[in-house]
């Protein structure tokens, strides 16, 4: 079942590790392209001491999992720019992603890589005096584009303690037991179109919620609604 894969990997690459990285900055691991729009942005911070370049690569995958099957996109599919940036330490800037592929009821998986590379490469001090060289990183995203001709579905049984996607595009679930639970005590699952997430927890009193298009939908009425659910997004 699809849960935490959704929000990718860090991976560090450096001869040696005993410095403080702080690193890029990009939000949220998992991102979508909304069936009635064209492109979507992704946000770049530099969050390290001196200036770095960004690059992306992107690859098709059948479904974000530990056995996904990868593809080239066909030319044309999904484009991004700019190509690459180069951002001074502490600024921002945006690549957009452009979608030219089907117009179809099918959705459709992308693994978006953004690599963070120092520009000036060399050993560094730090403040115990050892020296090690700066890492290049890569973290791994995946962008998600709902089908043009969009479907949102899903059946929920409290008895049996399921959620159904019977749609043909993915959603956030979050199950948070009881009324007065922290947000950090919830779960949350990514399931994806004929995933079926099942847990007691789904049984029982609490706050459970689907999120789709930055909206949350409450599913339960065993407690009260949150108004600051509101003001959430995906």
């Amino acid at each position: 079942m699809l849960t935490k894969l959704l929000t990718g990997g860090l991976c560090l690459i450096a001869l040696f590790l005993p410095i403080t990285v702080k690193a890029i900055y990009i939000g949220d691991l998992t991102f979508s392209l909304a069936s009635d729009r064209e492109f979507v942005s992704k946000h770049i911070v530099n969050n390290n001491t001196s200036a770095r370049l960004y690059q992306v690569s992107i690859i098709g995958i059948d479904s974000p999992s530990q056995q996904e099957v990868s593809t080239r996109p066909a030319d044309g599919e999904l484009l991004f720019a700019p190509r690459q940036l180069i951002l001074q330490a502490g600024q921002s800037e945006y690549f957009k992603f452009y979608y030219h592929g089907p117009k179809d009821n099918r959705e459709r998986y992308y693994r978006v890589s953004f690599r963070e590379i120092p520009t000036q490469h060399g050993e560094i001090t730090n403040n115990n005096g050892k020296i090690s060289l700066e890492p290049i990183i890569t973290i791994d995203t995946i962008m998600v584009v709902r089908p043009r001709e969009i479907n949102f579905k899903w059946q929920y049984d409290a008895i049996n303690g399921t959620v159904a996607n019977t749609g043909n595009t993915w959603f956030k679930l979050l199950i948070k037991p009881g009324c007065h639970t922290a947000e950090e005590e919830g779960d949350a699952y990514y399931v994806k179109p004929g995933q079926t997430v099942r847990t007691a927890k789904l049984r029982k009193k609490g706050n459970h919620f689907i999120v789709y298009n930055n909206k949350f939908i409450k599913i339960s009425d065993s407690c009260p609604v949150s108004q600051d659910k509101n003001n959430e997004t995906e």
